[in-house]
């Protein structure tokens, strides 16, 4: 068995957290973008999972939250997106990338790959969106990051995946209503191609139980790409389970060796 080592100097911090190598080179790095309000405490427990695969994840952790929780929160995508290629661009240099994004986290990561574009640098090999709705199919209450506190929070709570910790803190809570609302508001106020955004293979994954993605609406994600794709839907609602979060893992890793053939991108 591939015996797991911690990540020295080539995942650069503070924008990447909890990241795990495999003991030889990794086959592929993959990004993971978290959702509103959360931060990269979401993934982990997956490098442990694919450091043994030789996948070394790389979960990003944006400014504003958790580690980062005295960093000013970004409030344009592109700007934000813009600085992380400039950080990323060297270090992600000579192995091939994936990216997954969790809800907002699928807008976050596609935008990070239209920069990686625009400067003429590589494109993922595979990009997995989880639990998002694809572009021009927004949510009925959109624009949500306009919604009042009591509102929004209700809003919030139908996605599921608040902590008792944050229940039982109002003032923990009002501070994850706020870093919600900027992240959507990220989203939100963003603009995006009217062409297809990926050459490489995609699979858009949803909860069998999401009310606020309906599995109906994943197979649209296919006009963000050239590539083949796939829907995957897994057990429970918007945050899968660890259950269905080992059974993501194992496509990822299988999706991932069977693109390896080929070049991935934009």
């Amino acid at each position: 068995m591939s015996r797991v080592l911690r990540a020295g100097a080539s995942a650069p911090e503070p924008w990447i957290r909890f990241a795990a190598r495999p003991a030889g080179p990794p086959r592929l790095r993959l990004l993971c973008f978290h959702h509103a309000g959360g931060g990269a405490t979401l993934f982990r427990e997956w490098p442990g999972v694919l450091a043994p695969r030789g996948i070394e994840v790389w979960p990003v952790q944006l400014p504003g939250r958790e580690t980062r929780i005295g960093e000013p929160k970004p409030t344009d995508l592109a700007e934000l997106t813009s600085e992380l290629a400039d950080v990323l661009a060297g270090p992600l240099k000579g192995v091939p990338y994936a990216v997954y994004g969790h809800s907002v986290g699928a807008y976050v990561g596609s935008a990070f790959a239209l920069r990686m574009s625009e400067r003429g640098l590589p494109g993922p090999r595979y990009v997995v969106t989880g639990a998002a709705r694809p572009p021009g199919h927004p949510d009925p209450d959109a624009p949500i990051h306009l919604m009042g506190d009591k509102e929004l929070l209700a809003k919030l709570e139908t996605y599921g995946g608040i902590p008792p910790l944050l229940r039982s803190s109002p003032e923990l809570m009002d501070m994850a209503v706020d870093i919600a609302r900027a992240d959507l508001r990220l989203v939100e106020t963003a603009s995006w191609p009217d062409r297809p955004w990926f050459t490489c293979p995609l699979t858009a994954v949803g909860g069998e139980r999401d009310a606020t993605v309906p599995v109906a609406l994943l197979p649209l994600w296919d006009a963000t790409t050239s590539g083949r794709t796939g829907v995957l839907t897994l057990p429970g609602g918007h945050f899968p389970d660890s259950r269905a979060a080992r059974r993501l893992m194992e496509v990822i890793s299988h999706e991932t060796d069977r693109s390896e053939g080929g070049v991935g991108g934009i």
